[in-house]
C-alpha cells in the first residue's frame, strides 16, 4: 500500500510534500557550498595587497576551480544517475571542507591553486549537477517553482558571503574567514544529508504533481537502469539542440564570470574601498535572487527559449555601463540593472531541458551542460585578468562580457520552439534483456 504523499524521511508526517523539503535542503547546500566560489571577486584585491600577486595569478585559482568543476561535471552526472545524488554530494562536502581549511592558510600562490582551484572546484561539480538533477526527479508539475526556489538561493548565498568574507578578512584574519566557512558550512551540510533523499521512491511516494495512478518506483534493476541511462543520454546528445545548450552555458558563464570576478577590482580602481566595492557584488547577487526565482516560473508557462534569450541580452548590454561608472552610486545602479539579467541567464536550464527532452535520467546530460558552464567560468575568469595585464585596462574585458551574452541570445533563438519534446520515443531504444534460461 502506498504511503500518504506527505510522509517524509524516517516515516515522519509533514504538512507538505517532501519535494519541497528536498528543495529547501538543496537550497541551503547551494548557499553554503557554492557561495565561496561565487564571492571570489572580494578576494582579489586583498591577495594582491598582502602577497604582491598580480590579478592574472590570483584569478588563475578561480579559473582552475572552474576547469576542475567542468572536467568533473560529466563524471558527477554519471555517478548521480548510477549511484544517487546523496553519495556524490557527500564527496563534495568533504572536498569543500578540505578546500576551505587549506585556503585559510595559503602563503604561496600555488597553495591557492590547489586549495581553491582543485578542492573547491571538485566540490562545485559534486554539488551543482546532483542538486539540479534531483530537482527534476521530484517534480512532475510546477518544476519552475521548485527550480526557481533553488536558483534564488544560489543568488542569495553569494550576496551574504561576499560581505561576510570581506568583513572577516578586514576585521579579523584570512584564516578565520575561511576556517569559519569550512567548519560551520561543513557541519551544516552533513547534518542536512541525514534528511536528503535521491528520489521520491526512496521514501515510497510519488513526485510532486504526479498522477495518483503513476507507479511508485522503489527499486530499479541495476542493469536495466544502466541501459535506461545510456538510451536517454544517447537520445539527447544526438540532437543539435543539446549541444547548443552546452554552448549557451559556455557563453553565458564567460559573460557573467567576468563581472562577478572583476567588478570589485574595477570599483576599487575607480576609488571605492574594498568593503564598499564588495557591496556592489553583494547587490547584484541579491537583485539576481528575484529573477532566479521568476525566470523558471515564467519559462514553465510561456516557454523557456524566449525568456532565456531576453535574460541573456539583459545580462550583456548593461555591462557597457562600466565604461562610464566612476561614482559609487553608478556602480550600485549597474549592480541592480545587471543583476536582473544575471539572475535570469542560467536559472531556466532545468526547465528548458524538461521542455525539450521530457523526463528521464538527466544526470549525465546535466553534467555535460555543466561542463560548458565551468569552461565558460574558467575562460572568463582567466581572460579578464589576462586582458587587463596586456592592456592595463578593463576595456577589452568589458567588451568580451557583452559580446558573449548577446552571442548566447542569438544561439538560443536559433533553436527549435519548446512546444514539443524532441526525443519523445527514447524508451523504445532501450535494449531488451533476454530472460535467463531455466536449468
Amino acid at each position: 500500500m502506498i504511503k500518504p504523499k506527505n510522509k517524509g524521511a524516517f516515516g515522519l508526517s509533514t504538512g507538505i510534500h517532501y519535494a519541497w523539503i528536498i528543495m529547501a535542503i538543496a537550497a541551503v547546500m547551494h548557499m553554503a557550498g557554492g557561495s565561496i566560489r561565487q564571492a571570489f571577486g572580494v578576494l582579489i584585491v586583498p591577495l594582491e595587497d598582502a602577497n604582491n600577486w598580480n590579478p592574472a595569478m590570483v584569478t588563475l585559482a578561480y579559473a582552475l576551480a572552474s576547469i576542475t568543476g567542468a572536467l568533473l561535471a560529466p563524471l558527477s552526472g554519471y555517478c548521480t544517475d548510477r549511484y544517487g545524488a546523496r553519495k556524490v554530494i557527500l564527496v563534495g562536502i568533504f572536498a569543500f571542507i578540505v578546500g576551505a581549511l587549506m585556503t585559510g592558510v595559503v602563503s604561496e600562490i600555488w597553495h591557492l591553486w590547489i586549495s581553491y582551484g582543485i578542492f573547491l572546484g571538485a566540490a562545485s561539480a559534486c554539488f551543482n549537477v546532483p542538486i539540479i538533477t534531483t530537482a527534476s526527479y521530484w517534480f512532475r508539475t510546477h518544476l519552475g517553482y521548485g527550480v526557481g526556489f533553488l536558483q534564488a538561493s544560489h543568488g542569495l548565498g553569494p550576496a551574504i558571503m561576499a560581505i561576510m568574507i570581506s568583513v572577516l578578512i578586514s576585521g579579523s584574519s584570512w584564516k578565520m574567514a575561511f576556517w569559519s566557512a569550512g567548519i560551520l558550512g561543513g557541519i551544516m551540510m552533513l547534518a542536512l544529508m541525514v534528511f536528503f533523499r535521491n528520489r521520491p521512491g526512496d521514501i515510497n511516494i510519488r513526485p510532486f504533481g504526479a498522477s495518483p495512478t503513476e507507479e511508485v518506483v522503489v527499486f530499479r534493476d541495476r542493469v536495466m537502469e544502466g541501459l535506461r541511462i545510456k538510451a536517454f543520454r544517447n537520445s539527447m546528445q544526438s540532437t543539435t539542440t543539446f549541444w547548443k545548450l552546452v554552448a549557451i552555458h559556455f557563453l553565458g558563464c564567460v559573460s557573467h564570470s567576468i563581472v562577478i570576478i572583476y567588478i570589485v577590482p574595477i570599483a576599487v580602481l575607480a576609488g571605492m574601498d574594498n568593503v564598499s566595492a564588495a557591496g556592489v557584488l553583494s547587490t547584484l547577487a541579491l537583485v539576481s535572487v528575484s529573477t532566479r526565482f521568476l525566470t523558471p516560473v515564467i519559462s514553465d508557462y510561456l516557454g523557456a527559449r524566449g525568456t532565456m534569450a531576453t535574460a541573456f541580452v539583459w545580462q550583456g548590454l548593461p555591462v557597457l555601463m562600466l565604461f562610464w561608472a566612476q561614482e559609487p552610486w553608478q556602480f550600485y545602479m549597474f549592480a541592480v540593472i545587471f543583476g536582473i539579467g544575471y539572475g535570469g541567464e542560467g536559472s531556466a536550464f532545468p526547465v528548458i531541458n524538461r521542455q525539450y527532452f521530457g523526463r528521464g535520467p538527466m544526470g549525465s546530460s546535466f553534467g555535460w551542460q555543466a561542463f560548458g558552464a565551468g569552461s565558460g567560468m574558467a575562460m572568463g575568469a582567466w581572460l579578464g585578468g589576462a586582458l587587463f595585464w596586456l592592456f592595463d585596462s578593463y576595456t577589452a574585458t568589458i567588451l568580451v562580457s557583452t559580446f558573449a551574452s548577446v552571442g548566447g541570445a542569438f544561439v538560443i533563438m536559433s533553436m527549435e520552439p519548446t512546444g514539443r519534446v524532441l526525443n519523445l520515443n527514447w524508451e523504445e531504444t532501450i535494449p531488451t534483456i533476454p530472460a535467463a534460461a531455466d536449468d
